[in-house]
């Protein structure tokens, strides 16, 4: 099974509206490389990006790390949406949390994650905002609405498209245990 979809539902309506006049996407253009290259993001929680920057080097960012929150004004809008899909999924640590926008008919091409990061945690696809965007995997599409949540296996091939209007959306990185698992897929 490569995606399920979560018997939650969350309120993304604060966090919509505060995406709308932000002014974070790409302070951190880490992930520019050729899938992601028509999406911006902001980094919300991660593993702490200043000592890297201090050395001028990236190198060990993806590394095993606790992630801390980074300082944002999303921080308080983005926290509980995560703790709630935590509760729901019996989660014991709370990873990286990314929020990824794609302008209208932007794509981001097919590829598979990797690292320590993204093989430790599952990951949480959280819908913000979405007029058409079909999140594509070998075996089917999740096709979301605001406020869905989705488990999702992205070290299976998997891409974007996007259709007229923009997309944004929240990936939350959480660890559970076995029996956690069972409950989310």
């Amino acid at each position: 099974m490569e995606f399920a979809r979560l018997n939650l539902k969350v309120d993304v309506e604060p966090l919509k509206a505060a995406l709308e006049t932000t002014d974070l996407w790409n302070q951190i253009p880490f992930r520019k490389r050729a899938e992601h290259k028509e999406m911006v993001d902001i980094w919300v929680r991660f593993n702490d990006i200043q000592p890297f920057l201090r050395k001028g080097d990236l190198t060990g960012l993806c590394d095993e790390h606790d992630s801390i929150w980074y300082r944002s004004p999303l921080v308080p809008l983005v926290k509980p949406i995560a703790h709630q899909i935590m509760a729901h999924v019996q989660g014991e640590r709370l990873g990286g949390i990314l929020i990824t926008k794609l302008p209208p008919n932007g794509k981001i091409d097919w590829h598979s994650d990797g690292y320590w990061h993204a093989e430790y945690y599952e990951k949480y696809y959280v819908c913000v905002k979405d007029s058409g965007s079909r999140f594509r995997f070998v075996d089917g599409d999740i096709e979301p609405e605001e406020g869905d949540v989705w488990w999702f296996k992205n070290s299976k091939p998997h891409a974007v498209e996007n259709q007229a209007g923009e997309r944004i959306a929240m990936i939350v990185c959480i660890k559970i245990d076995q029996e956690g698992e069972a409950l989310c897929q």
